[in-house]
Formats: C-alpha cells, sequence, structure tokens
C-alpha cells in the first residue's frame, strides 16, 4: 500500500489521486504571480501541523518575510517542527546557506536530508546564479535525496525564467508535476504528471481566500 501526503488542499489531493506519494518529489511551476509559494506555505503548514519536520528552504525570499505571508492565512505561535532555512540573505539568528558558492550550497542543502518534509521556494532564483546545468544537478541530487531519506520534496519553478529545454529535463527528473497557468485575472491548475498514483486530467480553477489556496471545480 503507497502512503499518500497531503498537500493540505483536499482538492488538490484529489487531482493527484489522494496525495502525494511518499517518498517522491513534487514540482510546482508556474507563471508568476499564480500563487507556487503559497501553494509551498500551505504544504508546510499542514505538514508541520500534522506533526512532522518541515525543513523550507527560502531562496526567493528572506526567512521572516515567508513566515509573515504565511502568519496572513494560518496561526504559527504554537506550531513546532518547521524550521526556516535562509538561502537568501544570511539574516541574523537564522540558519542559512551561502547560495552564492555552489559546493556550499550542495552540502548545505545535504546535511538537512535526514527523513523529513522539505520545500525549495524556487529553484529559479538558483538558475540565474548558477547557470541552468547546475541546478539541474542540484535538481537530481534532490531527487536522489529525497528517496533515500523516505521523504517529500516540494519544489517551485517559474515558468518562462528558464530555456524550454531546463524546463523539461526538471520535469523529466521529478516524480509529479503540477502546472499553475495565468490567463487575465484568472489561474488554472492542472496535473501534468504522476508517480505511483492516478491524476485527474483536465484544467480547474485556483482561487485565493483568507485561508489560502482553494481548487474550483
Amino acid at each position: 500500500m503507497i502512503k499518500k501526503v497531503s498537500l493540505g488542499i483536499e482538492e488538490l489531493d484529489r487531482l493527484l489521486g489522494g496525495g502525494i506519494p511518499e517518498p517522491s518529489t513534487l514540482l510546482i511551476i508556474g507563471d508568476v504571480g499564480t500563487g507556487k509559494s503559497i501553494l509551498c506555505q500551505q504544504f508546510a503548514y499542514f505538514q508541520a501541523k500534522s506533526h512532522h519536520n518541515v525543513i523550507y528552504f527560502c531562496i526567493d525570499n528572506p526567512p521572516k518575510e515567508v513566515r509573515s505571508n504565511m502568519e496572513t492565512f494560518w496561526d504559527l505561535e504554537d506550531l513546532v517542527g518547521l524550521t526556516f532555512v535562509d538561502v537568501h540573505s544570511e539574516e541574523p539568528g537564522m540558519m542559512w546557506i551561502n547560495v552564492y558558492n555552489y559546493e556550499d550550497l550542495l552540502s548545505g542543502i545535504r546535511r538537512y536530508f535526514k527523513g523529513s518534509r522539505f520545500v525549495f521556494d524556487s529553484i529559479s532564483t538558483l538558475a540565474m546564479i548558477h547557470g541552468e546545468r547546475k541546478v539541474y544537478d542540484l535538481v537530481r541530487k534532490i531527487q536522489s535525496w529525497t528517496l533515500r531519506s523516505e521523504s517529500i520534496s516540494v519544489i517551485s519553478a517559474v515558468r518562462g525564467m528558464h530555456s524550454r529545454r531546463f524546463e523539461i529535463a526538471i520535469k523529466q527528473v521529478l516524480n509529479n508535476v503540477m502546472l499553475l497557468e495565468k490567463e487575465g485575472e484568472e489561474v488554472f491548475v492542472s496535473v501534468e504528471k504522476t508517480m505511483k498514483t492516478h491524476r485527474v486530467k483536465g484544467r480547474f480553477g485556483l482561487e485565493i481566500d483568507e485561508r489560502g489556496i482553494r481548487i474550483v471545480f
């Protein structure tokens, strides 16, 4: 029996055939302003609330900003098990990884893989700093570390920020792929690929309210 892990959004779990298989990776790739980071944060919150250890690698924004954004939706005061790792700004008092040295980045991320939930938001910034070839190598390593440690990793990326070749390559490497598309003021979500589970085909509306993300069928 394959264990499946909730994203914290019941309707989205249904699109994934009940959730994310454990262990596996999920790529959330989408246009700017579609809610990729909120989706990552919602996953992190609900997994920590369910007493799992969650490591959130803050790459696009500093940890204080990520936490502040999460607090607009959920109460984090008594939440334990959620750890923010600064891969952005060397914020005082935070655990941090040197984002500008590739070897430091690899070793810094690797030491956290001990059977938890992981969020990388987002690898697009890393590709801009280190180039697509090195970040493709990093994505392959994250895939391997995730399966070896029997974990779940959620990875976000900005569609259109990279070469088509790179986007296809990371979709091929990672187990599950979710696409967020913006058309005017509307946002749509679809599941492009799953592993060890069925998926619901089609595009569905995605909205953000005071509780976070919800799916409109």
